[in-house]
């Protein structure tokens, strides 16, 4: 019985305050945010590698129209020991490194008036990513002449991208000034230019593998969900 009582007491208090936001947001001219983004300007990925996301900021020309810039940078790094189970074979360690860096800039239309707590919008951005990789392989010290030592830039999405994307989402006050955002982003186009691949091998000269660019038009870019806090 406590337990129900309890429960009942923390769904009237959240009820309440949910009530409360829907008498006023800060969606307004001069308004501002700052937006912590699960997915930041790409898909939506918690996985292996962590969670991909962001930061950014919003500022509303009007209240109905918003500004916003969005920043990613994301650094990994794993390390391969040498291994030899008989002790007797000294050998290098190996490491992959990857890093991503990714700027956007958005252009949002709401389409909701100040005192609703939902607010649709739309609107148009522009984004820039760029993306390197470095794998260093653990080999034997005794290792013959021509054998792998580095890869650098062996990622398929190595390179430099420039696009645009359409933008839906909605945005759900919790309080005036706390919200969470759902977001599904439409590419419309993007230019790729892959960065060259080079190979190191013991012994051997780099050999540098030239890699043209791609273009995309139209096709799913994203979906991400956003905490928005408001000052």
């Amino acid at each position: 019985m406590k337990k129900i009582l309890a429960v009942a007491v923390v769904m009237a208090v959240f009820g309440g305050n949910i009530s409360w936001a829907q008498e006023s947001t800060m969606i307004k001219e001069g308004a501002k945010s700052l937006n912590f983004t699960f997915g930041g300007l790409g898909s939506f990925g918690i996985g292996a590698s962590g969670i991909n996301g962001g930061i950014g900021f919003s500022y509303f020309l009007d209240n109905a129209t918003a500004v916003r810039g969005g920043l990613q940078i994301r650094s990994s790094s794993t390390s391969t020991p040498w291994s030899d189970p008989t002790g007797t074979n000294p050998g290098t360690d190996g490491s992959a490194s990857t890093f991503v860096l990714g700027l956007a800039g958005d252009y949002l239309m709401y389409m909701s008036s100040m005192s609703s707590r939902v607010a649709p919008y739309y609107g148009v951005g522009v984004f820039v990513t760029m993306n390197s990789s470095d794998t260093k392989y653990s080999i034997s010290n005794a290792a013959p002449v021509g054998t792998a030592t580095e890869l650098k830039n062996g990622n398929g999405s190595d390179g430099l991208t420039f696009g645009a994307s359409g933008i839906a989402g909605a945005e759900f006050f919790i309080y005036p000034e706390l919200s969470v955002s759902a977001e599904y982003r439409l590419n419309l186009i993007s230019l790729t230019s892959l960065s060259d691949v080079v190979s190191s091998s013991k012994g051997g000269a780099d050999v540098t593998t030239k890699r043209g660019g791609t273009t995309t038009i139209l096709g799913f870019s994203g979906a991400g969900a956003t905490l928005h806090i408001y000052f």
